[in-house]
C-alpha cells in the first residue's frame, strides 16, 4: 500500500477518539470543574472569517490578554487628557515626548488592527494651545 493512499486526517481522528474513550473508561474526566452543569455556549457567528476573529477575541478575553496596540492607545488617551489639563508649561515637553514616543511605537507596529490614525503632536501648536488656555484661567490667590 502506497503512503499517498492513507488518509492521515482520518487516522489521527480515530486515534484521538480512542484515547478519549480510554481516558473516559479510566475515569479521568470524572472530577472536572463544572461537571453536571449546563454548558454556557456563546453564539458564534456563522461566517467563517468572523468566527475565527470571534474565537481569537474570546481566547484573549479568557486569558486577560490585551494587545500592545490597545494598551498604547489607552496610554496615549490618558496622556492627552493630562495634556489638556496641564497648568505648567515646564511639563509640556516631557509629556509631549512620552506621547510622541507611544505614537511612533504604535505607528511602526505594522499590525494596526484599529483603523484610527494616530498622529504626533506638534510642539508649536501644543505650546500655543497651552498658553491660550492658561491666559483664560483666572489666577486664584
Amino acid at each position: 500500500m502506497a503512503l499517498h493512499n492513507i488518509d492521515i486526517e482520518a487516522c489521527l481522528r480515530r486515534m484521538a477518539d480512542r484515547r478519549i474513550e480510554e481516558a473516559m473508561e479510566q475515569g479521568k474526566f470524572d472530577n472536572l470543574a463544572g461537571m453536571g452543569e449546563p454548558l454556557v455556549l456563546d453564539d458564534a457567528p456563522a461566517d467563517e472569517n468572523a468566527r475565527m476573529t470571534w474565537w481569537a477575541l474570546r481566547i484573549m478575553r479568557q486569558n486577560n490578554f490585551t494587545p500592545d496596540e490597545v494598551v498604547w492607545r489607552k496610554q496615549i488617551d490618558v496622556l492627552r487628557d493630562k495634556l489638556d489639563r496641564l497648568a505648567n508649561e515646564a511639563e509640556l515637553e516631557p509629556l509631549m515626548e512620552k506621547i510622541n514616543a507611544l505614537v511612533d511605537r504604535l505607528n511602526t507596529l505594522g499590525t494596526n488592527a484599529i483603523a484610527l490614525p494616530v498622529v504626533r503632536l506638534d510642539p508649536g501648536i501644543e505650546r500655543t494651545k497651552l498658553r491660550a488656555r492658561l491666559a483664560k484661567t483666572p489666577v486664584l490667590g
